[in-house]
């Protein structure tokens, strides 16, 4: 059977989504990709160099038994067309669909990762399934004008994203918890701080 239980499911992630028809990943591996790296750890480009690397646009994934909605549909590395999280509907011994069995769907938990799941997912859902370690590449889209997703987003303190003004970064960086943010190099002291 293809989709026989084993020991290493426990850390697979299974990603729920569509491949993107209207992008296309060129090369990967090929030509120079900046400044030469010296570093022998080559993952990521052996990722977007495989023969079947795609883009797909990811909704939901499972992981050790427990299904989760992404806030935001992202966009993922995958690798093929991936499989079809439903079996197909389950028939009885004159060829009938069973239809008291098909609610349950989907229904094979070797391609979800899941033992049981309220609802179903859309027909046209595809699944990738990685081990936890596996090393992937996500991207995040946001639409708008550039108002809005540049000149908001970058020149504005305002946490309703409303740029008041124009203001000019010091331009030090600091790295906090993995997120990139930018100082703008002036804290205002307090009376009492410090002294």
């Amino acid at each position: 059977m293809a989709n026989q239980e084993n020991l290493l499911n426990i850390s697979s992630v299974y990603l729920f989504g569509r491949e993107l028809q209207d992008v296309l990943l060129r090369g990967g591996a090929t030509g120079p990709l900046g400044p030469p790296q010296v570093g022998a750890n080559n993952f990521l480009r052996g990722q977007l160099a495989a023969r079947d690397a795609t883009l797909a646009r990811i909704y939901a994934f499972s992981f050790e038994g427990s299904f989760i909605e992404l806030n935001r549909p992202a966009i993922f590395l995958v690798h093929g067309a991936g499989a079809d999280p439903d079996n197909s509907p389950p028939r009885n011994a004159n060829g009938d669909i069973e239809y008291e069995r098909l609610y349950r769907s989907p229904g094979s938990s070797g391609l979800t990762g899941l033992g049981s799941q309220i609802g179903a997912l859309a027909e046209d859902i595809r699944v990738w399934i990685y081990e936890k370690g596996d090393l992937s590449m996500r991207l995040d889209v946001q639409t708008g004008t550039f108002e809005q997703i540049l000149l908001a987003a970058e020149m504005s303190d305002d946490p309703r994203g409303m740029a008041s003004g124009m203001s000019r970064s010091g331009g030090a960086l600091s790295r906090s918890g993995g997120v990139m943010s930018r100082s703008g190099g002036f804290i205002p002291r307090r009376p009492g701080d410090g002294d």
